[in-house]
């Protein structure tokens, strides 16, 4: 029945169309809400009266994704309603001309106009983005009393922007500071991401509010909301800490991070993660796991972290000793030294100029081929230098002036040397005291210039430096006036900051003095020898074995004391303390130990050893048996890898020499330890 008296209505011209019988303004809508635009706009234009309709017809119109939009007609509509005081149309134009779309340009002066006119609306959230518009156009004043009382009416988002506004604005007060912190707690509390991150960032990093507890509360709830920001800051806290004190809860922590970045897809952290499974360089607690290590290695590379390109290419150096491999870590490097990594930039110059590396597929070059490695492994090193690598400068200086690989030039050289101690080098200083020691090339010797160089080392820190400015001192020579006192007290700070030999060479100066200061000469040597100077454990058995100690200092018998020490050097591969132990054995007429011990001291390096004299004393049914285990015992205590008369007698080459033939790359000591 309803419907047949629908008909009959729209049958007649002159009734008007009910509402609810399919009236065009009921069409509109429901073809809108359907996605049908086509229809919605002709049924809306039908109802030109009702707000609602004209308020479609301007949306679809207005929208340049429909195909069926004209643009212009609908802006003539929003305009002609948002003139009527319609709010959603002041917004709506406010939001178009903000943002710009299709035909109609961008202009943010006009969306602030519009939403100007809507803010007597008071909609809180007209009036937010009225506020981050205005803000980012510079025009806060105009927007700040809305802002305040929505924050004085518990609004959140108002809160945020004012506490952001308080610490982005140029040259912020600590009273804007304050302002924040108080306006972003309740935001962060909130749940806010943005908020938490910003607070974090006010106690890490303003004084006068740094809090390093409230710092890691807020970054890690910024963290755990999934704000990567705040992720890599908590990567930042979590390695201090752990650089600060190694400990199994700072490793866990550290590890912890470090994989929440590597998730977020930070690749600086892939690369930390492909490190660790590689080499435990966080501890060794972790399971070497190379396929995971290479994995994690591989993403950061795919993500050109540069960093990742670097200890790729170390690690296929180090894994894999085929020239395939060799090229592609020298690619890898190519392509990190031309992004600014300077490591990579001062290995790849090394290796190239040493001739280790090449880009070629062929593994017989030319000469040529060899020549503009050379070049380019110059350029690379250079390109080191000049970004600041000290290290880069130091081998750079000392190849010039070496004039090993081709290119001799000294005088540019103790220029880059010059340079290495204005970037922070402590041993460019100590180079140059031996150029001028010695003189080098076209460089005359030149004491006076040695012994300030010296000086400069030694005001660096250089401990070597100040062992060898204790030696002039001592000895008078080069024209430094000899001065006893000042050697002992340099020697003195050496040791204080862990330079073992100078701990060793007070030691020596209080044992041989005039009169001996046992007591002294001990606590030197213990020092050295706790930092791992076998020389120094040595010295302690000898002192031991004369009863130079005292029994408090020993607190055993002097041939147990004795033995003590000398093992401790044993185990350093130390070859006068493994001839001492061999003669305690022999003086107990132990001569089997002894036997051993002759033998490791010879494989170790000792001359005129006695072990086979020693082996008839012994009974004859042993003899077989001790020259049998022999080899077992060397397995353990001797130097497999030392042949007669090597060891600690070997002859030290120059510091120029040493430095300029330094294995590439040989600062990082990467890929050590074995899979488990």
């Amino acid at each position: 029945m309803k419907s047949g008296f629908c008909l009959s209505l729209l049958a007649a011209a002159t009734v008007a169309v009910l509402p609810g019988c399919g009236s065009d303004a009921e069409l509109c809508q429901k073809n809108f809400n359907a996605g049908n635009y086509g229809d919605a706009l002709r049924h809306c234009s039908l109802d030109p009266k009702n707000p609602e309709s004209r308020y479609i017809e301007a949306l679809i119109n207005i929208d340049a994704m429909i195909p069926v939009s004209d643009q212009a007609k609908g802006l003539n509509i929003m305009n002609e309603l948002a003139d009527s005081g319609d709010h959603r149309a002041i917004l709506k134009l406010a939001r178009i001309y903000a943002a710009g779309s299709g035909s109609i340009i961008q202009d943010q002066d006009k969306a602030l106009e519009y939403y100007r006119r809507d803010a007597a609306n008071r909609d809180p959230e007209s009036l937010l983005e009225y506020a981050a518009l205005a803000i980012g156009r510079n025009r806060a004043p105009e927007v700040l009393p809305f802002l305040e009382e929505l924050a004085a009416n518990g609004n959140n988002p108002a809160r945020k922007q004012l506490g952001m506004y308080s610490v982005m604005k140029k040259n912020p007060s600590e009273e804007d500071y304050l302002r924040a912190i108080e306006l972003l707690k309740p935001v962060a509390e909130g749940g806010d991401s943005e908020a938490p991150y910003t607070l974090g960032w006010i106690y890490r990093f303003q004084e006068f509010a740094r809090d390093p507890v409230q710092a890691e509360k807020y970054f890690s709830m910024a963290a755990d909301r999934g704000n990567h920001m705040a992720a890599d800051m908590m990567l930042t806290i979590s390695r201090e800490k752990y650089q600060e004190n190694n400990t199994p809860e700072t490793r866990a922590d550290f590890r912890k991070w470090i994989r929440i970045n590597a998730d977020y897809g930070a690749h600086n952290a892939e690369n930390l993660m492909g490190l660790d499974y590689l080499t435990g360089f966080i501890g060794n607690d972790i399971e070497i796991n190379e396929e995971e290590g290479l994995k994690w290695l591989i993403r950061s590379v795919d993500g050109e972290n540069v960093n990742g390109m670097y200890y790729l290419a170390k690690y296929y150096l180090h894994r894999y000793q085929t020239p395939e491999y060799f090229r592609k870590a020298a690619i890898l490097l190519r392509e990190a030294a031309l992004r600014g990594q300077n490591d990579a930039s001062r290995d790849l110059g090394e290796y190239l100029i040493q001739g280790r590396l090449s880009f070629s597929e062929n593994e017989s070059e030319s000469r040529e081929n060899r020549e503009e490695n050379r070049r380019l492994g110059y350029y690379f090193l250079d390109k080191a230098s000049q970004a600041g690598d000290y290290k880069a400068s130091e081998r750079l200086g000392a190849l010039l002036i070496s004039g090993k690989y081709g290119v001799s030039e000294p005088d540019e050289g103790v220029k880059i040397l010059e340079l290495a101690m204005r970037q922070g080098s402590r041993v460019a200083p100590c180079i140059l005291y031996e150029v001028y020691r010695d003189g080098m090339g076209s460089i005359p010797q030149n004491h006076r210039k040695a012994v300030s160089y010296l000086y400069t080392a030694v005001e660096a820190g250089n401990t070597d430096a100040a062992l060898y400015l204790a030696t002039l001192k001592e000895s008078g020579r080069m024209g430094v006036t000899r001065d006893q006192n000042a050697a002992l007290n340099l020697l003195r700070d050496a040791c204080k900051v862990n330079e073992p030999r100078a701990c060793y060479r007070l030691g020596e100066h209080y044992l041989r003095a005039r009169e001996p200061d046992y007591a002294q000469a001990y606590d030197y040597f213990a020092r050295a020898a706790s930092r791992g100077m076998p020389e120094a454990y040595n010295t302690l058995g000898n002192m031991s074995y004369e009863g130079k100690l005292s029994a408090d200092a020993a607190n055993q018998s002097n041939i147990q004391a004795a033995m003590n020490f000398y093992a401790k050097a044993a185990e350093k591969k130390y070859p006068e303390a493994m001839g001492n132990m061999a003669r305690l054995y022999e003086d107990g007429r132990r001569y089997r130990e002894a036997y051993q011990w002759y033998t490791a001291a010879e494989s170790c390096g000792a001359r005129n050893a006695r072990s086979e004299g020693l082996l008839q004393k012994l009974p004859r049914e042993e003899r077989d048996g001790v020259r049998e285990g022999i080899e077992d015992f060397l397995k353990i205590n001797g130097c497999a890898d030392v042949g007669p008369g090597e060891g600690s007698g070997n002859e030290v080459s120059s510091l120029v020499s040493r430095t300029a033939d330094a294995a590439p790359g040989s600062e990082v000591r990467l890929y050590d330890r074995k899979k488990q």
